[in-house]
């Protein structure tokens, strides 16, 4: 991806950020703690771009060309990195197997929870920038990771029930579960009889 299409890229994205650390105070003092220190991010498919976030004294410079060394660095896919603006989770997000973390590791959760945490419309800011067709991609985009997610877990869970069940034998299956329930109400049932024979010859033995 050349320099100048990256650029054109940065430039809208760096003023949406900046515009809305000014209005937050809180998240700007936050990010104050990462003062000099610069991430590289990569994109990797569909299209391949790298952009190095600088955080400076007034918010973040986005630069599609830098010199020096960067703190940490992150590479991802496009999908992956609308997962990273979605998710509730940091941690399940950041280190999921799909995204490739390097250097200071702090940088980088201490970046995302920032800028994750500011209250950006992504997709009407894009609009303005981009136009209606290109936010429309990126809204779908993000919102097949949301469902993707919630397909993966349920999946995960799936399996890990069937295998606790099926292959490890730790936990018993749905038939074995209905069979041992039949057999506790029989066994209330017969239990019930026996109560009410005993009190029966009791009243018996009373009577005589």
């Amino acid at each position: 991806m050349n320099e100048m299409f990256t650029s054109s890229l940065c430039a809208p994205v760096e003023a949406i950020i900046n515009a809305v650390l000014k209005q937050d105070p809180g998240s700007a003092l936050q990010l104050q703690a990462f003062r000099g220190k610069v991430l590289r991010v990569e994109c990797t498919s569909p299209i391949k771009l790298i952009v190095h976030l600088v955080v400076e004294e007034q918010g973040v410079s986005l630069r599609s060309v830098f010199e020096g060394e960067a703190d940490a660095g992150i590479s991802a896919s496009a999908s992956s990195y609308a997962k990273l603006l979605s998710s509730d989770s940091q941690t399940g997000a950041l280190f999921s197997p799909a995204v490739a973390i390097s250097g200071d590791t702090h940088v980088v959760q201490g970046l995302h929870r920032v800028i994750a945490g500011l209250e950006i419309d992504w997709q009407d800011h894009f609009a303005s920038v981009f136009g209606d067709v290109a936010t429309h991609q990126f809204s779908e985009l993000v919102s097949r990771a949301k469902r993707w997610g919630k397909s993966s877990r349920e999946t995960v869970l799936d399996n890990v029930e069937e295998y606790l069940h099926e292959e490890a034998r730790l936990l018993p299956s749905k038939s074995e579960v209905a069979h041992f329930s039949a057999r506790i109400d029989e066994l209330k049932l017969r239990l019930d009889r026996i109560n009410a024979r005993t009190q029966r010859l009791g009243a018996r033995v009373n009577d005589a």
